[in-house]
């Protein structure tokens, strides 16, 4: 038995890695893809981003349809390798995706709807998430339109490690990573029967495929063993749950599952709101990993572009978790519209298809 579950893990674990390279191998496609497609497309993409405001609200839908912020900040990152799309023009597109994926726990929420008070506590759980980005952007975005301080400094720290050429690669064409990764976006190009459009689609399907896998995998190995010690060392301290976060969110690939673990958790009543609120800002700076890997292949444009993603969740927690009144609003607008929830039925499902619908999507239509 111990032999059987011993290959098992190792076996998934393998996937794990083969998942990472095709993941890496698809964001390096589609980067060559977009790049190949010349300046028509390139000029596309500019115009649809070129208002902040437009750029942050496609971050938003994006992510409601990937359903996950990974997929939206990995093709955010290609598209910036490929020279399709600028760094300002990106960051305001990742702060949406912060926003576009706290969708899928307030989903896994109403799971709970019939069930009265455990309605309420997982709503409020899965809530507090969406309006503490809502919060963070509404702080940042306009200093960032204005100053772009999250740029310069995400420039800084990318020049100081690869240099000043925008578009020269993180990791030099000698690079046995990249040299592997470059290969194997090759060996899908040759079957792309020169299709530039093709090997896009194909690239965006292979890294959409292979995250879902390594979150598979991942969560297999991982979250089925950690669920029972939750409450009793993960939430212990509030910067030990933003510590965990962090952590299993980097493990799994994925901030929507790491959130979603803690909704049925906090429906059961086994953890407090108040414990769960600085696990998902942990969560927050847990999935920019995926974005700094697929930069990994990529120009120091693109690295900028994925520090900036980094440092937008970072300072959002340090100035509103820092904050006692604004830590505050998070958790009081959460329990507001939770128990508003809890009177009519209704309220939940206008919530999502406004916040994650209607809003984003008449913005980017009536401004494009």
């Amino acid at each position: 038995m111990n032999k059987d579950l011993l290959l098992q893990t190792l076996l998934k674990t393998f996937g794990v890695i083969a998942a990472l390279y095709l993941f890496l191998v698809g964001i390096n496609g589609m980067s060559s893809a977009i790049k190949q497609m010349g300046a028509g497309v390139a000029e596309s993409i500019f115009t649809a981003t070129s208002n902040p405001f437009v750029a942050l609200f496609i971050g938003v839908f994006a992510t409601v349809l990937f359903q996950s912020s990974s997929t939206t900040t990995s093709l955010i990152v290609g598209m910036v390798s490929s020279g399709a799309l600028g760094i300002s023009g990106a960051i305001p597109m990742i702060m949406g995706a912060n926003i576009g994926t706290t969708v899928t726990n307030t989903i896994v929420s109403v799971g709970h709807i019939n069930k009265g008070a455990e309605f309420k506590r997982a709503f409020a759980a899965s809530t507090v998430h969406d309006f503490f980005n809502i919060l963070a952007v509404l702080i940042i975005f306009p200093i960032e339109i204005t100053f772009h301080f999250i740029e310069r400094i995400a420039r800084s720290l990318a020049e100081l490690l690869f240099g000043s050429m925008l578009n020269v690669d993180v990791l030099q064409a000698k690079s046995p990573i990249k040299v592997a990764v470059k290969s194997g976006a090759k060996f899908i190009e040759s079957f792309t029967f020169d299709n530039n459009i093709v090997y896009l689609v194909v690239s965006v399907l292979i890294t959409f495929a292979c995250l879902v896998c390594i979150v598979k995998l991942l969560r297999s190995l991982v979250l089925e063993k950690i669920e029972a010690f939750f409450d009793q060392y993960i939430f212990k301290t509030a910067i030990r749950a933003i510590g965990f976060g962090i952590i299993l969110t980097i493990m799994v690939q994925s901030s929507s599952i790491t959130t979603s673990l803690v909704v049925p958790l906090a429906g059961a009543g086994v953890l407090t709101l108040k414990k769960i609120f600085p696990f998902t800002l942990g969560a927050n700076i847990g999935t920019t990993v995926t974005a700094l890997l697929a930069a990994l292949t990529g120009t120091v444009a693109a690295l900028i572009a994925a520090i900036s993603h980094l440092l937008f969740n970072i300072f959002g927690i340090t100035i509103i978790y820092g904050i006692p009144q604004l830590r505050a609003i998070p958790l009081m607008l959460a329990e507001k519209i939770s128990e508003l929830a809890v009177k009519n039925k209704f309220i939940p499902i206008i919530y999502l298809l406004i916040v994650f619908g209607a809003i984003p999507l008449s913005i980017i239509l009536l401004t494009t």
